[in-house]
């Protein structure tokens, strides 16, 4: 009822009374049983119900639960009593009903509260490509994700097998876009705040990175210091007339007469600078983290030297072109951080934070 009813109010005073029903059940109950929380199917047919495509709840051929959308479908009409009709399958809203989703996802919050062993990691990483894959829809990038991103939070510190389902996680949620702001937005949807979230966020960031330059898949490195020993390979390709060269060629290979006008020329520059731009605050996620050993002040120096020689040289200012001048000056607040970093070795957390958050 809390996920179907039309009525925001009505809706949000079902959470409060199933919340107060599973809190009371937690903490009252002498019975060694848990107290119930929804399946992994009773939340998809929940979604489901809602006019989410079962293929977006899913996304990916090679991560599926033990049902399918067939499944679902039964469901919902075992919920109607066993009658079934052409509209028990249709959607019970007609548009994203974002209260609604908030909802379930808050009582989803609860339940991984007060019963983390109530899913199994692989239903957690199925949880979580979900909330993922959700989060892009334009409507819900309108309202604040606070209840989104305390839900990951319990998921990822619920997984049990945590070092093996990480670089498993990160791959996985890296196949959910193709487009290099959806990309960074999923990054940023990693709280930062937690240290699973800081290494999840660390190595996602380096695998989109990879992902954007076209570079061949490798093992996730799990240390920070070979971490940002790749992130220098990586650095070195992402010259903004570079990117332009590759994006020129694969242009003239698509145009009948294998030609570009300046016009398309002008559009595929625009297109250049804004990769570097996503590329670099990939970057600079990567390159974060809340303590820093004096070993890898060496790394920071040969960092600051491939950001001067081959991104900041390599881009001329224009009046008209404010494009050049916005990755210029992105470029400039990650060497100075980096700078303080060599300095100090060990920058606070508070200037971290302040630093990393890209602009909207």
């Amino acid at each position: 009822m809390m996920s179907v009813h039309t009525d925001c109010i009505v809706s949000m005073q079902i959470l409060s009374t199933l919340m107060e029903i599973t809190i009371r059940n937690d903490t009252f109950s002498d019975s060694p049983v848990w107290p119930w929380i929804p399946s992994l199917s009773d939340i998809a047919a929940v979604f489901f119900n809602m006019g989410i495509d079962f293929r977006f709840l899913f996304p990916l051929e090679n991560l599926q639960p033990d049902f399918n959308e067939d499944n679902l479908v039964s469901k919902t009409q075992m919920t109607l009593g066993g009658k079934g009709s052409e509209d028990s399958s249709k959607p019970i809203f007609s548009t994203l009903p974002e209260t609604n989703i908030l909802n379930v996802v808050k009582f989803l919050g609860l339940c991984t509260s007060i019963h983390p062993e109530g899913y199994q990691d692989h239903e957690i990483i199925l949880l979580i490509l979900m909330l993922f894959k959700m989060s892009l829809e334009k409507q819900l990038k309108q309202i604040p994700l606070v209840d989104f991103q305390s839900l990951l939070i319990n998921l990822m510190k619920n997984i049990r097998d945590w070092n093996t389902k990480m670089p498993e996680l990160c791959l996985a949620i890296n196949e959910l876009s193709s487009h290099p702001h959806n990309l960074l937005w999923l990054v940023q949807l990693v709280p930062n705040w937690t240290s699973r979230g800081r290494q999840l966020r660390q190595c996602l960031s380096l695998v989109i990175i990879s992902k954007l330059l076209d570079e061949k898949h490798e093992d996730i490195p799990n240390t920070n210091n070979l971490q940002i020993s790749v992130l220098l390979r990586y650095l070195v390709q992402m010259k903004p007339s570079d990117l332009l060269k590759k994006m020129v060629l694969k242009r003239r290979a698509e145009q009948p007469n294998g030609t570009i006008d300046d016009s398309l020329h002008l559009e595929l520059e625009k297109q250049a600078y804004y990769l570097t731009y996503i590329l670099l605050h990939l970057v600079g996620e990567v390159s974060c983290s809340h303590s820093f050993s004096s070993g890898q002040r060496k790394h920071f120096v040969h960092l600051c030297g491939a950001l001067e020689k081959h991104v900041k040289c390599d881009i001329r200012e224009d009046a008209r072109l404010f494009y050049r001048t916005k990755v210029k000056d992105l470029v400039a607040r990650i060497h100075g951080k980096w700078q303080e970093i060599i300095q100090n070795c060990r920058p606070t957390q508070g200037q971290l934070h302040d630093f990393w958050v890209p602009d909207s």
